[in-house]
């Protein structure tokens, strides 16, 4: 599992093979997740559907920290391994990773099940719903912190089909079957039956992972080491800006809306922002292709081509997004109630706001990735903290005075700053940028290679002699 000659071509050719299982995966996701989601806004009530919403979030929010920052470690060290001819440091980064993560899902898990969750959910939100599914909810999120840092293995070795396959595709296609069986049965399903099956699902998909993975690491063989002070060094930083990313509305702004509003409008204000993440897949599918090109691509000191790289995936990722925007704004209601039930119709100025700023945040490219990738973690930390923070004293303001739309506003502004930051510090440490191009001229160059053959033209022209110098 070592590279080739790292050229423009072979980045470009990565780039779109990869593009392309991450694009077929994750459009069957995107289906399956707007499946699942009406499927579960009908078996449950509306206050049932906000309380899974912000158990999905205790899940994600959960698993992140159980992952201590070790996923992006993981595919840093691993793809560089590999760039630079070292499979035993592949080796190692995966094995570090997988085991840490086990300790720290084993311990939130613990942490959550007995008191912290019971505190926050019941005497802090004031949601029982929630708190009554916390030790299932507990589990859930231990099999899905191991089930990430399989998969951001995989993404490590550059196996992109895996990945794409096993990240959420494969869970979503079972979950949806078995939820689906239940929605055409007729029956109502309760809570603790809809979290209980999202989370054996999860465990499942698990041990089939795992054991592809094994027969990956037992494979890398060779020199290299990497060690676990090394792993550290990269995932703390990272675990802060992971977490400080849920600071700016991935789910928590959910959390300081149900402190105020009744259960019905979080329900409301959840299904919108679900319906977001149709604006910034694109920019999603990107950037699961990128993370260890841009490690390979830093590594060998190829700024230039990391450059074209990480502008045309943003601007192919813009285009969609905008789309997406358009489609939102105009048709908002009927979206919401085609998805989910004529129910969350009301949701329409929620959704139109919050995708307004997922599309400015496109609009920066992966800059957030590019830093991560690149040694410059603990200054995206320090971003991800003040836009985080920004974002939950606004939520903390505005949501007992202007309610939802409050909250919506000042994640979106939240976001758009931390966008912009994260682009002014790429361009002053790495020399680049990272946003959409509006030049077609210069996405077509990178797709069909003109700009590696005019740079290779350009290098044979300079070893030519000068004859007036002869």
């Amino acid at each position: 599992m070592t590279t080739g000659e790292f050229t423009l071509s072979s980045v470009r050719n990565r780039l779109l093979t990869g593009s392309a299982w991450v694009f077929g995966a994750k459009i069957g996701t995107l289906a399956l997740g707007l499946v699942l989601s009406g499927l579960i806004a009908r078996l449950l009530s509306v206050p049932e559907f906000g309380a899974y919403l912000m158990t999905q979030t205790l899940v994600v929010v959960g698993s992140t920290l159980a992952k201590l920052g070790l996923e992006r470690a993981t595919v840093r060290h691993a793809a560089s391994s590999l760039g630079t001819g070292e499979p035993g440091g592949a080796r190692d980064a995966i094995r570090i990773g997988l085991g840490w993560g086990a300790i720290g899902g084993a311990g939130v898990a613990l942490i959550l099940s007995f008191g912290v969750g019971r505190w926050f959910f019941g005497d802090v939100l004031g949601s029982p719903l929630v708190v009554s599914v916390i030790p299932i909810a507990a589990g859930w999120l231990f099999a899905v912190a191991l089930q990430s840092l399989c998969v951001e293995s995989f993404r490590g070795l550059s196996r992109f089909g895996m990945a794409s396959i096993l990240d959420h595709l494969a869970i979503d296609v079972v979950t949806a079957i078995v939820l689906g069986g239940v929605f055409l049965s007729g029956r109502h399903a309760s809570l603790d039956a809809v979290v209980g099956i999202s989370a054996s699902v999860v465990a499942v998909v698990l041990v089939v992972t795992g054991a592809l993975l094994l027969k990956q690491v037992r494979e890398l063989q060779g020199p290299g080491h990497v060690a676990r002070t090394d792993m550290f060094r990269v995932a703390r930083p990272l675990l802060v800006t992971n977490l400080g990313i849920y600071l700016l509305g991935s789910g928590v702004d959910l959390w300081v809306l149900s402190a105020f509003e009744p259960d019905n409008i979080v329900s409301l204000y959840g299904s919108a922002s679900r319906l977001v993440v149709l604006v910034a897949t694109p920019l999603i599918i990107f950037s699961g292709v990128i993370p260890p090109i841009v490690a390979e691509l830093h590594a060998q000191g190829r700024t230039s081509q990391l450059e074209r790289a990480l502008r045309a995936g943003a601007t192919l990722a813009g285009l969609p997004a905008l789309g997406i925007l358009a489609v939102f704004l105009l048709f908002g209601p009927s979206v919401l109630e085609t998805v989910y039930g004529p129910d969350y119709r009301d949701a329409a100025t929620y959704l139109a706001i919050l995708s307004t700023g997922r599309v400015l945040a496109v609009w920066a490219g992966s800059c957030g990735v590019a830093l991560m990738m690149t040694g410059h973690q603990r200054a995206m930390m320090a971003i991800t903290l003040v836009s985080g923070s920004i974002s939950i004293a606004g939520g903390l303001f505005a949501a007992p005075r202007f309610g939802a739309i409050g909250v919506a506003v000042t994640t979106s502004t939240a976001q758009v700053l931390q966008n912009l930051l994260q682009l002014i510090l790429v361009r002053r440490r790495l020399g680049i940028w990272t946003t959409i191009q509006f030049s077609p001229r210069a996405l077509i160059g990178f797709f069909t290679g003109k700009a590696e053959k005019e740079a290779a033209r350009i290098a044979a022209e300079a070893l030519v002699p000068d004859d007036d110098q002869s």
